[in-house]
Parts: structure tokens; C-alpha cells; sequence
């Protein structure tokens, strides 16, 4: 695993953007299959609740290790929602030396841009809706 770096940022579901662009494997350019990990990302929840149906351990894990980077036990890059100006939280990689975080999103070419900039929208309509009350 330590081979392949890559990121999907955003948020979950049908707006996560998959930042293909920066993906590498052994630190060269990797052609990634974007349809096929969209695919992918929307079938996995299914199987999930088809095999065991629920979760046991993925979100545990993933605060563990946000966890263990922001107390300073780790260093490294993790994926956490972040408050963006927009008024919106964004999954977005964060850098944590001895505890101190740092802000590390990918360079994102103009489709990854675009789709950041639609997920933003999406869910800053959806904070909107909720704090109006109205979600219909």
C-alpha cells in the first residue's frame, strides 16, 4: 500500500472527487480507472451490508488514526473533514508533524476543480436546507 499514493477528497457518495491527476504508484503517473473506482465506491456499501450488514470497524479506524496523528503519537497525511470558507466541511488531506496539523490538498487538474467546486454547492445547499428547516 505504501506504493500507491492517491486521494479522494470532497465528500462521500456521488460528489467524492477522485483526484486521478496526482495518483502515483511507486511515485510515477498512474492511469486510474475513475469510472471503475466510482463504481466501486458506490457498489462497496452494498456488499458491506450484504455480507455483515453494518460497518464494524471503518469509521473507528478512521478516527484512530486521526487521532493518533492530531496527539502527536504519528506523524503522517490523513483524510479529515475540514471547515472550508464556503461555510461547508470538506474531506481534504491534512499533514500532522508532532501533532500539528497542516493543510496538504492535491493539485487537482480542471475536471477536479470543477467537481470540487459542484460538491461545495451540493452540500452548502443541503447546510442550507437543514438550517432553514426545510427538508423537503
Amino acid at each position: 500500500m505504501d506504493a500507491v499514493h492517491g486521494h479522494v477528497i470532497g465528500e462521500h457518495g456521488d460528489a467524492a472527487v477522485i483526484c486521478a491527476s496526482t495518483t502515483t504508484v511507486h511515485g510515477k503517473p498512474a492511469a486510474v480507472p475513475v469510472q471503475r473506482v466510482r463504481d466501486e465506491l458506490a457498489a462497496r456499501p452494498r456488499r458491506i451490508s450484504a455480507g455483515i450488514g453494518r460497518t464494524r470497524s471503518g469509521p473507528a479506524g478512521a478516527v484512530l488514526t486521526a487521532l493518533t496523528h492530531a496527539l502527536g503519537l504519528a506523524d503522517g497525511v490523513t483524510e479529515v473533514s475540514v471547515r472550508q470558507d464556503e461555510g461547508v466541511w470538506l474531506g481534504t488531506p491534512v499533514r500532522y508533524t508532532a501533532g500539528t496539523p497542516a493543510l496538504c490538498p492535491p493539485p487537482l487538474d480542471p475536471s477536479e476543480t470543477a467537481q470540487l467546486a459542484a460538491a461545495t454547492e451540493k452540500l452548502h445547499h443541503a447546510y442550507s436546507q437543514l438550517n432553514e428547516g426545510d427538508l423537503t
